[in-house]
């Protein structure tokens, strides 16, 4: 059997450590492809929670022909068209 002197071993890489390296990477892969998935799960949900709550603010708004409602004593305004026709707009509020 021939013997090889320490500095001709020096850069052997063991079975054991390729065995090592190859299931940490098995690992991270997996754990890559898991955060993938996960990712995609919540962006999915997250996209239909947004539809969800963007149609609830839009059957809030008001549609064309409806007027919104004339401000009562102490209401914010812009001009007298704001406040109730008994009623005129004075420092952006109707009194």
């Amino acid at each position: 059997m021939r013997r090889f002197p320490a500095s001709a071993r020096k850069g052997q890489v063991s079975i054991e450590m390729i065995i090592v390296i190859a299931a940490v990477l098995a690992v991270a892969l997996i754990l890559v492809v898991q955060m993938q998935k996960t990712a995609k799960e919540a962006g999915t949900k997250t996209a239909e929670e947004s539809k969800k709550i963007m149609a609830a603010i839009d059957g809030t708004k008001l549609t064309p022909t409806a007027t919104a409602p004339k401000g009562d004593i102490g209401d914010a305004c812009n001009d007298d068209s704001d406040c109730k026709s008994t009623l005129q707009c004075s420092y952006n509020t109707c009194i």
